[in-house]
């Protein structure tokens, strides 16, 4: 009966390291890339601008709590991120509210450009027909949005 009971533990002593060692935890995307969080500014004229204040767990649309954990449905936090895969090559972009059922309910995509103004990287978003916003970490007052009739350009 000894034997029987040492075979066995040393059958399932491996085994359970085989099936346990591969196992990685994957986390909820609920909270915000450290690459785009920030306060973002877009120039919108006669000194005024659009801000954008992405924190770990919330999204200030001028001021206005738009999208967190403490929400529901579309205005939930839940990043999606698009590899570079999705992006053809060009980098990794993300839309902060994963779980929109129309396209209406979100602001598009987001990503950090390797494009620079006054010496710092600019965050990009792209949503609607063709129309590229660009923000700022600075109050720069010049809009640099812009329109193109392509997709090629997400995510760069």
């Amino acid at each position: 009966m000894a034997k029987i009971m040492k075979i066995m533990v040393m059958l399932l002593v491996p085994l359970g390291f085989i099936t346990t060692v591969g196992v990685t935890a994957q986390a909820k995307a609920q909270s915000t890339p450290k690459s785009i969080r920030g306060t973002w500014y877009q120039y919108r004229g006669k000194n005024k601008f659009f801000v954008i204040k992405i924190t770990k767990n919330n999204v200030y649309v001028n001021s206005k709590l738009t999208y967190s954990t403490k929400k529901s449905g579309a205005n939930k936090i839940f990043i999606q991120s698009l590899s570079k895969k999705v992006t053809h090559g060009s980098g990794v972009s993300y839309i902060l509210n994963g779980h929109y059922k129309y396209e209406y309910q979100t602001f598009g995509e987001f990503w950090l450009s390797k494009e620079k103004i006054s010496n710092r990287r600019v965050l990009k978003n792209y949503h609607h027909m063709d129309h590229y916003n660009v923000f700022t970490k600075n109050k720069i007052k010049h809009n640099y949005s812009y329109h193109k009739d392509s997709f090629k350009d997400i995510g760069r």
